[in-house]
This record gives C-alpha cells, sequence and structure tokens, in this order.
C-alpha cells in the first residue's frame, strides 16, 4: 500500500507541475500571443470601419454627381431663333452684353444674306429661316472680349461668330472687327 500511496504523491507532484506548467502558458498565451491577436483585430476592426465610412461617402457623393449631371442635361439651354419682330430686341440684348462688359461699341450693322444668284426661288425649297449677319465694331481689351463672347454664347438667342479682326489700339484696347452669324425665321 505504500506503493501505492508514494505512486499518488508522484502523480500529485507531477499533476502540480503539470498544472502549474499549463497555467504559465496560459498566462503567456494571454499576455503575448492573444494579446497581440486582439490588437490586431482591434486595427483591422478600425481599418474595416473607415473603409465602411469611406464606402457610404462615396456613394453619397456619387448620388451627387448623378443629380448634377441630370441637372446639367436639364439646363441645357434651348436656343431661340428670332423672328423679324425679335431683330432688334436681339440687337439691343448684344448691345446691353457688351454694356455689361464695359466694352465700347462704334457700330452694330445687321445684314440679311442675300443667296447666290445661281439659285432661283423656283428651283430653291422655301425655307422658313434667312441667314443674317451682324458687323460689330468695338473697343475693349482682350479679357472683356472673351467675357463679352462667352455672355453672348450664353444669351436666349442662336448666335455664332463668323469672323473677327483684333488691331491694337492703344496699350491695352483693341480695336475688334467682330461678325456673327444668326437666323431670322420669317
Amino acid at each position: 500500500m505504500q506503493d501505492f500511496m508514494s505512486s499518488i504523491r508522484t502523480n500529485k507532484q507531477s499533476l502540480i507541475v503539470v498544472a502549474v506548467i499549463s497555467a504559465m502558458l496560459i498566462y503567456l498565451d494571454f499576455s503575448f500571443l492573444l494579446k497581440a491577436q486582439v490588437k490586431a483585430f482591434s486595427q483591422a476592426n478600425a481599418k474595416v470601419t473607415k473603409l465602411h465610412s469611406d464606402i457610404q461617402a462615396v456613394k453619397k457623393n456619387m448620388v451627387i454627381i448623378e443629380q448634377n449631371a441630370l441637372k446639367e442635361k436639364t439646363n441645357l439651354q434651348v436656343k431661340k431663333v428670332a423672328t423679324e419682330g425679335e431683330l432688334l430686341t436681339l440687337l439691343e440684348q448684344i448691345s446691353e452684353i457688351a454694356k455689361d462688359n464695359s466694352i465700347s461699341v462704334s457700330q452694330i450693322n445687321p445684314q440679311k444674306v442675300s443667296l447666290p444668284a445661281s439659285k432661283t426661288k423656283a428651283a430653291q425649297p422655301q425655307s422658313s429661316f434667312i441667314p443674317v449677319t451682324i458687323k460689330l465694331v468695338m473697343s475693349c481689351g482682350y479679357h472683356k472680349l472673351g467675357a463679352f463672347l462667352n455672355d453672348l454664347e450664353n444669351c436666349e438667342y442662336a448666335t455664332s461668330v463668323e469672323d473677327i479682326s483684333i488691331t491694337p489700339e492703344s496699350a491695352f484696347t483693341e480695336k475688334v472687327q467682330l461678325t456673327l452669324k444668326t437666323y431670322v425665321k420669317i
């Protein structure tokens, strides 16, 4: 029986040694390995959260971009073609645009474009639009001319620049001869 008791004591001592070693391994695992794993997990979780918020921001921005693109499509301005009665209004509008851009207009001269003599009325189809050129003589600087052309492009009537001639007049002023083309509905 003594052998049995000594084997139990030896087993108890070995169990205690195994238990102490196991406790030390568990402590080391929690202290070093698990701590590093928890830290890496929390960093990954922070990155995932940031990515999620970035994705949400991109989605919101995409919606805004799509809305703005839709607004631009609907805001495309349809240009008017002046009637014969509105030709004077168009000339006044051109003059007002020049005045708003501090441009001195010395001459504004509308002229209906005559068709070539080779085209007779019988040979040509009837058109309800007549081309009209508007010749302008102005004094201004380059920047004011650019602003004038931009405003002219954004006006309600369809006009295009057919010809432009710029000659120096003084240090910061140029003499501009500009030919615009538009159509008049008859």
